[in-house]
């Protein structure tokens, strides 16, 4: 696995664990984390968050 693919990872489950310790199991689809794309998940965390910060991931 490449450089740039392990950190995209690493990008994305930190994501994931900040939505987890937001108590958010799932995209308002329905859909399980791990199937949307990162951009996704920012937007999920950014509008759950209410912080300005987070939005700039």
């Amino acid at each position: 696995m490449s450089e740039i693919t392990k950190q995209k990872n690493n990008t994305k489950s930190e994501i994931i664990d900040a939505l987890l310790h937001k108590n958010l199991y799932k995209m308002p689809d329905g859909r399980q984390f791990y199937e949307a794309t990162e951009k996704e998940l920012k937007h999920v965390l950014c509008s759950q968050s209410g912080s300005e910060n987070l939005c700039t991931l």
